[in-house]
């Protein structure tokens, strides 16, 4: 979940008896928080997902969906693994307590409770929220938004290891970049290269693609991983039309007059995703020989082209228009790889324009 700036929190207070919720409300407005309201199960869970609030006040004992249910729902949903619950209900034997927490609640207070008591507890839960959503800004920064997301919600994946899946990677790099560098000091170079790799990594992004890896002046991306798609082998053909084109227009401000061109390969196939490394540094990728045909597809490529292997081709072959260059020899491959040049969309219409908003099939 994408937090929300605010000008002051926003407190979902949820209880099934009107005397309670206003109770709720006016305390909760003295402290300083705006307040929305619950009077049962269902709303609660609708409002959660409709309003994002900071902080959900959740009375445990309600008819229809108890709050210990709507706990176990609320952490279900998607962004929601570190929304703060607070459990208030008239339930004080230790073992309601510890059911409440194992339901997902980050604290319990029992009824009935002073405004003190409510107000330590409710800025101790909203200074932990504040650190998580800044932790996960600065995580975003360093990996793609998609791989943060994950280990956010489930540390777990961050452990060494991954599984078989199909996924389209695409490799891009600037041509003629070394002869830019040479020419230019290396604040320009710099320059150069942040333009570039802002515009690649939100063509990647757009597209639901994660961006593996920056590689110099080269990019790593792939679709099908952590999150997949039906469409991912068009996702990225989409992603590499954008690049191409956002690249072509790219101005660099130290460099004038300049202008980019990129080369660009794309694999379809199964491989092995997940984390790689040592226990001390560990980097999200994808394993296969998937992978190597197209960063050598990505270094057999001209400026401007995009090389897909036969895979993708037939994916997105009703989408776009190629060319076919029959096998080519790839450096460090011993056998001979089909490979088209993607020419580009054959129509510019809502449906296939490169812009276009790609579907949402889900996490997989």
């Amino acid at each position: 979940m994408t937090a929300i700036t605010r000008a002051r929190p926003l407190i979902l207070a949820v209880d099934d008896e009107p005397a309670n919720l206003a109770l709720l409300r006016k305390l909760l407005t003295h402290l300083g928080y705006d307040v929305a309201e619950a009077s049962d199960g269902d709303s609660a869970l609708r409002a959660t997902a409709e309003l994002m609030p900071d902080l959900v006040c959740l009375d445990v004992l309600m008819p229809g969906i108890d709050g210990i249910e709507v706990c176990q729902r609320i952490r279900r949903m998607p962004g929601n693994g570190g929304l703060p619950i607070l459990l208030i209900t008239a339930l004080n034997r230790p073992e309601d307590t510890a059911r409440g927490l194992e339901s997902g609640a980050n604290d319990f207070l029992s009824k009935p409770f002073n405004e003190s008591e409510l107000a330590a507890r409710l800025r101790s839960l909203l200074r932990t929220k504040a650190l998580q959503d800044r932790l996960a800004d600065v995580l975003k920064r360093y990996v793609s938004d998609s791989i943060a997301v994950e280990a956010l919600r489930d540390p777990w994946t961050t452990s060494l290891g991954g599984d078989r899946r199909h996924v389209s990677t695409l490799f891009a790099d600037v041509r003629g970049y070394t002869a830019l560098a040479t020419q230019h000091s290396p604040e320009q170079a710099l320059d150069l290269l942040n333009h570039y790799l802002t515009v690649a990594s939100d063509a990647v992004a757009h597209h639901g693609g994660t961006v593996g890896d920056l590689l110099g002046d080269g990019v790593f991306a792939f679709f099908g991983a952590p999150v997949m798609h039906s469409d991912d082998p068009e996702r990225a053909v989409r992603a590499a039309l954008k690049l191409q084109s956002e690249v072509a227009r790219l101005d660099i401000p130290s460099m004038p007059g300049v202008r980019l061109q990129t080369g660009i390969g794309i694999t379809s196939g199964e491989v092995l995703a997940g984390t790689i490394g040592s226990e001390r540094r560990m980097h999200y990728a994808v394993v296969g020989d998937p992978v190597n045909v197209a960063a050598r597809l990505q270094g057999a490529a001209g400026p401007g082209q995009i090389l897909v292997d036969a895979a993708t081709h037939e994916s997105v072959s009703h989408l776009v228009s190629s060319q076919d260059l029959g096998s080519l020899r790839l450096a460090g491959k011993g056998d001979w790889v089909p490979a088209f040049n993607i020419l580009g969309l054959r129509e510019a219409d809502p449906v296939t324009s490169p812009d276009a908003a790609p579907r949402a099939d889900g996490p997989s």
